[in-house]
């Protein structure tokens, strides 16, 4: 052998052992045993999640890439029983435990536990953003492929996202299945699941609203700038909250009633949404303080002791996520039942949350979906939230 093959040879053996392999063991958390058989697939984030490797899990729910890249940001898909599993694979990030669920297309015991509607008005259009909250009290745990909702007639879709229990915000645009019913092809997976629409409706100064639902939800909210005039309408009743965190908008309430008969109101007049800076200076002139004292300033995890928060105005947080730099970080809260949980800001699971948003965000830069501008906004806001976390972790 020549000394030019030689050295093609060590050559290569190098670059194959600083190749990281990527391995990962699938569980059936239905069966509570491996998911064999299942399709693995290795989704490039950097290349707008173009497919890169596929194999299948062993008899022991095994797999495993050798990555060519190990500075690239991927994502893992499994697909079991014709749902797709999703679990992000970092840079440096070695191993992955993923749970899968058997699936039904109707899982009985799938609830909305609220569902919120928050308007403005632009131009002669009114904008509505809509969040559900959803619960899946399945047992056996089970996994429903998919969420149908209705929006009212001649709703024109802008975006939408969904989110399950302490994962990542995933775009999900909803899918029509008819003039007024939609549904979001995203799994419902045993526990809570977050789904965030943004819609506009024709708008002539007034609207009468009668939402219409395919579960009913225990509770539902509508949010109003002070600007804009909210009535009940059709025999309805709502109830005035005041959300200390949010001054510049008035909250209906109303624990829905039995299915069968409907909620209605009425939206006049015009509003628009605070811009984050605008609301942080505004509730700073407010309280005379120098800092918001929001949880987390507006942005980020709570404070030390954070406002009593009820689970609308944790529902109203996750609305603003999809316009709020570093908002993630928010919603990530809703999922947390136990306040202790909330002020523990230097617990490993703030930790993992606060890592989940900065992979997401630069997954975001590099596929071209946010702004340099916006980007700049949630990177100095995440790293700010970062260095708080890590100052009290220390404390």
């Amino acid at each position: 052998m020549t000394r030019l093959n030689i050295l093609i040879v060590v050559l290569a053996c190098s670059l194959a052992s600083s190749a990281q392999v990527l391995k990962g063991v699938v569980q059936n958390g239905t069966t509570k045993k491996p998911a064999a058989a299942d399709q693995v697939i290795l989704l490039n984030l950097a290349q707008g999640m173009q497919e890169e490797q596929r194999t299948k899990t062993n008899a022991k729910g095994e797999f495993s890439f050798k990555l060519a890249d190990n500075s690239t940001p991927h994502l893992v898909r499994v697909r079991h029983q014709d749902v797709n599993y999703h679990e992000p694979a970092p840079p440096g990030k070695s191993d992955l435990q993923i749970t899968v669920y058997d699936s039904s297309a109707k899982v009985r015991e799938v609830s909305v536990v609220d569902q919120s509607e928050v308007f403005e008005v632009q131009g002669e259009a009114l904008r509505v953003i809509e969040l559900f909250r959803v619960r899946n009290a399945s047992i056996p745990p089970l996994t429903q492929p998919a969420f149908e909702f209705y929006l009212p007639e001649g709703a024109t879709v802008q975006l939408g996202q969904a989110r399950s229990a302490n994962g990542m915000p995933i775009k999900s645009a909803p899918v029509p299945l008819d003039k007024t019913k939609y549904a979001f092809n995203y799994p419902l997976r045993p526990g809570m699941t977050q789904f965030e629409v943004v819609y506009s409706l024709p708008y002539q100064g007034s609207l009468k609203i009668t939402p219409k639902f395919d579960l009913q939800p225990e509770k539902f909210f509508a949010l109003t700038p002070r600007s804009m005039n909210f009535a009940a309408a059709d025999g309805a009743t709502f109830h005035d909250e005041k959300w200390s965190i949010e001054p510049d908008f008035d909250v209906a309430s109303r624990a829905t009633e039995p299915a069968g008969k409907q909620i209605a109101f009425e939206i006049s007049g015009t509003g628009s949404l605070p811009q984050d800076d605008q609301g942080q200076q505004q509730q700073q002139q407010g309280n005379g303080r120098a800092e918001d004292n929001r949880p987390g300033g507006g942005l980020g995890v709570p404070n030390e002791r954070p406002n009593p928060i009820s689970t609308g105005q944790w529902a109203f947080l996750g609305v603003l996520s999809l316009f709020l730099a570093g908002g993630g970080v928010l919603v990530f809260y809703m999922n947390q039942q136990n306040p202790a949980a909330v002020q523990a800001t230097g617990s490993p699971i703030v930790m993992n949350a606060l890592k989940e948003e900065m992979f997401q965000l630069e997954s975001d830069k590099a596929q071209g979906k946010v702004t340099q501008q916006e980007y700049n906004i949630a990177k100095a806001a995440l790293d700010r939230t970062l260095q708080r976390t890590m100052k009290r972790k220390k404390g």
